[in-house]
């Protein structure tokens, strides 16, 4: 994901999800990355169940993944054709 279409979903997201704009960090591509490619987008904070599902149709219209770990969830664009709409607890 280029940095456009990271800025793009922090919108969409922050429209849609009632979450404070300092949750969010914008995560630069980094070079070896096996999983991704370009910008993660990173959510630090605990959504609600309304707020999850309007996260995962987000990312799954865009093709996106999306790792949650504790309170903090991560979404990118795979390197692989299958995004899934994968959400881990």
């Amino acid at each position: 994901m280029n940095k456009q279409e990271a800025s793009s979903l922090l919108k969409e997201v922050l429209t849609k999800c009632n979450l404070g704009s300092e949750s969010f960090v914008l995560v630069e591509p980094i070079p070896n990355d096996a999983l991704s490619s370009g910008y993660k987008l990173r959510i630090k904070t605990v959504m609600d169940n309304e707020c999850r599902k309007q996260l995962r149709e987000i990312t799954k219209e865009h093709n996106l993944a999306v790792v949650e770990e504790r309170a903090q969830i991560t979404v990118y664009k795979p390197k692989t054709d299958y995004a899934g709409n994968l959400i881990l607890k």
